[in-house]
């Protein structure tokens, strides 16, 4: 028996819980930059941290509208926190604000940590966190109403579907990576680069790893094939991490 497609939810955003949720992400950001700000990290390594978060933000509303069609996600269309609408996506404020801090943040730090050292192991365990800090994002979203996943969706038990927060951490780690490699040669006006980055690696690492899942979404496939395309998607944003820990895992390196 195939699946059928469901049309997308219509209902305006709810209110106050769509303020709260961009508040809450408004400090996250606030902090991040406060730590930049106040530690050393603003005097060592200059603007990068604040670039990263715009050029994250710059590509989610670049991103978003076109990944929320293929993969069957929805925000309210009335709603008062609206940034921009396209391609039948009306985008809030907190969506590229989240960008930033999860992307970008996460990104940023992971890079810090792949420069000091980092084991195989412990990429693999940050990667693990930052699925389940990606799953109780998303989650969150959903039990507000404020957006959520439709459609004949695999592994989408209590809170949003987890291949797709395999998907987002996967996108923060090449993020990170790209970082690893790029940021120590970027000086000057050339960190300016980190405005535009962030659509390239997201945007390539979810175009691919969500490609089956996408397909099975909009192709009324079985239920079982459904499933199995969710599980290839995870399969493949776990080569993307192997490969990561290739690249980046090494020995800690030691501090007096």
């Amino acid at each position: 028996m195939s699946s059928t497609i469901i049309p997308m939810p219509v209902h305006p955003a709810p209110q106050p819980a769509g303020t709260i949720f961009l508040v809450g992400t408004i400090l996250i950001i606030a902090a991040l930059l406060a730590w930049w700000h106040l530690s050393n990290e603003r005097r060592e390594r200059g603007f990068a941290l604040p670039l990263v978060f715009i050029g994250t933000g710059i590509s989610a509303l670049l991103i978003e509208p076109i990944f929320d069609n293929t993969l069957l996600y929805w925000y309210p269309p009335v709603n008062e926190l609206a940034v921009i609408t396209a391609y039948e996506r009306t985008i809030p404020w907190y969506v590229p604000l989240g960008y930033a801090w999860f992307f970008g943040g996460t990104a940023y730090l992971l890079q810090r940590l792949f420069a000091r050292g980092v084991s195989t192991a412990q990429i693999w365990g940050l990667f693990a966190g930052a699925v389940f800090t990606d799953w109780l994002a998303v989650s969150i979203c959903e039990w507000l109403s404020l957006s959520a996943f439709y459609g004949n969706q695999p592994y989408h038990f209590f809170g949003s579907p987890i291949w797709f927060s395999f998907a987002d951490a996967t996108g923060a780690f090449v993020l990170a990576a790209a970082l690893q490699a790029f940021l120590p040669h970027l000086n000057g006006a050339q960190r300016l680069w980190l405005l535009i980055l962030p659509t390239f690696t997201y945007g390539a690492t979810l175009g691919s790893v969500t490609a089956p899942i996408a397909l099975a979404l909009n192709s009324a496939w079985s239920t079982p094939t459904v499933w199995i395309a969710g599980t290839a998607t995870m399969g493949m944003c776990c080569i993307a991490v192997y490969a990561i820990t290739r690249f980046a895992a090494r020995e800690p390196v030691a501090f007096s």
